[in-house]
């Protein structure tokens, strides 16, 4: 789970279960272990998260997708755990992010697109169930800026 820290708004905490994955990708520059209340918390820049997510996800507009996931820093936790959901639903399928925007009506939502082969009924079937096993958990959280597709390769 993220976290925002108090003393460095810019930095924020990942939970112990995905540190020892986080400590190995970042130079130890960019990671600090912090120990509050007898817990310990690893604590990375909001930049650095989306680093990482760039190994997860294919970036379709990336410098976009950066700026927005800055502002939208509770969106970096649910991004980093949705490849999970999204792998053992549709298998070994490529991932992409894409921002869509209209400036006339002022709002922005980051897509996850998932590419794969199925047939269109069976590509339904799967997104209906990674609604229901991860999407529906999350829907609260995403506030409108985030949502899912898949498409054809």
């Amino acid at each position: 789970m993220i976290h925002q820290t108090t003393t460095n708004p810019l930095a924020q905490s990942i939970s112990l279960e995905n540190s020892f994955i986080l400590m190995s990708i970042f130079p130890q520059s960019e990671v600090v272990l912090k120990e509050i209340n007898g817990e310990s918390s690893v604590y990375l820049l909001p930049q650095n998260l989306v680093g990482y997510l760039e190994a997860e996800y294919i970036f379709k507009n990336p410098d976009d997708i950066k700026v927005f996931l800055i502002a939208n820093e509770e969106l970096i936790e649910i991004l980093f755990s949705a490849p999970q959901y999204i792998h053992k639903i549709f298998g070994d399928v490529p991932v992409y992010l894409e921002l869509h925007h209209d400036p006339e009506e002022e709002w922005e939502e980051l897509f996850i697109i998932i590419k794969t082969d199925y047939s269109p009924e069976k590509a339904v079937e799967l997104e209906d169930r990674l609604y229901e096993e991860w999407f529906v958990k999350v829907l609260d959280k995403v506030k409108g800026k985030l949502n899912f597709t898949e498409e054809p390769l």
